[in-house]
């Protein structure tokens, strides 16, 4: 892991051929930090929708991470609609306020950090993250719905942004109000139709139709009345008669012995002689057991090679396998790199390996691997 001063570099999360950012950690309070490097031009807004500036070391600037953010890269394809709706809002009205400052800033899945429905854009203001704001967006946007892209409520206010027919605050408004007159006469209209049969009730045919439902609830209990009445003649014919038979008579059964019922029969104890074959008979099984556990221990092991398997997770990454040391017999020479995983590795005795795994911005790490066994995946998250 690579250290700029007090702070380490964990991860790169954009490279472009004049700046690189990277996910960082103060070594001093452990907190993420955002790290610029590269050809820094500009200067990093102060504004609410952005990450500010903490200082600027010779090598690089560094930027506040905000707690409980995450970049937007890892819901690609994969946004929930409804909280995808308002980060694209929260995109929008952001891109606004640049605009209205003079700044032009294309949005990356990146530099976009987000926690629950809050946005902030990292970098706007560095003339190296400048470029077409509305294209971006669009391009952004339809990568994190995936699917339901097309059915995404501001695909025609993005789609129309992108070809420069309406701005940012006009995008953020409703569907219809945003592409034109019409979209706002066909909302308008069936609410103005809806209303008016709403209040003269009596002078048209049909509103006595929808009054009827409102008379219906009166007209229920009727039809709950003779429901106790048809209860009533399942029972005793004086039940109607009584003004409070509330709870259900209680049946009693009985349980006597019948003179004429024959005893139960009696269950005989199994001898002793069938008493003593079941237990030979499971100590012999249990004996059996152990015996082929331990003949299976004790066989020899196949001989070599052994091809040992490595996976990388994701399987996009790469990882640099070195060995330290090896067992007795072995002729594998220390510190030769083995592969580079994801592969297979070949080893020439069985036993423990000591490795020692290197991955591009991470540190690296010491692993012991026992040959012969099974797949090694090396997690890179």
């Amino acid at each position: 892991m690579e250290a700029l001063g007090p702070y380490w570099l964990r991860r790169i999360l954009l490279h472009l051929p004049e700046v690189q950012v990277y996910e960082g950690l103060d070594a001093r309070t452990g907190t993420p930090v955002l790290l610029l490097r590269g050809r820094l031009e500009g200067e990093v807004l102060a504004w609410p929708g952005g990450v500010p500036l903490l200082e600027q070391l010779p090598e690089a600037w560094v930027l506040e991470w905000p707690l409980g953010a995450v970049p937007l890269e890892r819901y690609l394809g994969v946004a929930d609609p409804e909280r995808l709706l308002a980060w694209t809002k929260g995109l929008l009205e952001g891109l606004a306020h640049l605009e209205a400052q003079g700044v032009r800033y294309a949005p990356r899945a990146p530099l976009v950090l987000v926690k629950g429905r809050r946005v902030w854009l990292v970098g706007a203001g560095l003339k190296a993250l400048e470029g077409e704001a509305g294209p971006a967006l669009l391009e952004l946007v339809r990568e994190l719905a995936g699917e339901a892209w097309e059915a995404f409520p501001l695909r025609p206010a993005l789609e129309a942004l992108a070809r420069g027919e309406v701005g940012f605050r006009e995008a953020l408004r409703p569907p219809g109000e945003a592409l034109g007159e019409a979209g706002p006469a066909e909302v308008e209209t069936p609410v103005v139709q809806a209303s008016p049969p709403a209040q003269p009730g009596p002078a048209s045919p049909e509103p006595p139709e929808e009054a009827r439902p409102l008379a219906e609830p009166p007209a229920k209990p009727p039809i709950r009345k003779p429901l106790p009445v048809e209860e009533n003649p399942t029972g005793p014919s004086p039940v109607p008669e009584s003004p409070a038979p509330e709870a259900p008579r209680r049946r009693v059964i009985r349980l006597e012995d019948a003179e004429d019922r024959p005893p139960f029969e009696p269950v005989e104890p199994l001898r002793r002689g069938v008493r003593w074959g079941l237990f030979l008979g499971v100590f012999l099984l249990v004996l059996g057991v152990l015996g082929a556990f331990f003949w299976l221990r004790s066989r020899p092991d196949p001989e070599g090679p052994y091809l040992m398997e490595f996976r990388t997770d994701p399987p996009t990454e790469r990882a640099e396998v070195y060995l330290l040391e090896a067992p007795e017999g072995s002729r594998l020479l220390p510190g030769a790199l083995l592969l580079t995983a994801p592969g297979r590795a070949e080893f020439d005795q069985p036993g423990v390996y000591r490795l020692r795994i290197r991955a591009p911005g991470r540190d690296p790490v010491d692993y012991l691997l026992e040959v012969p066994g099974p797949s090694l995946v090396i997690r890179l998250r």
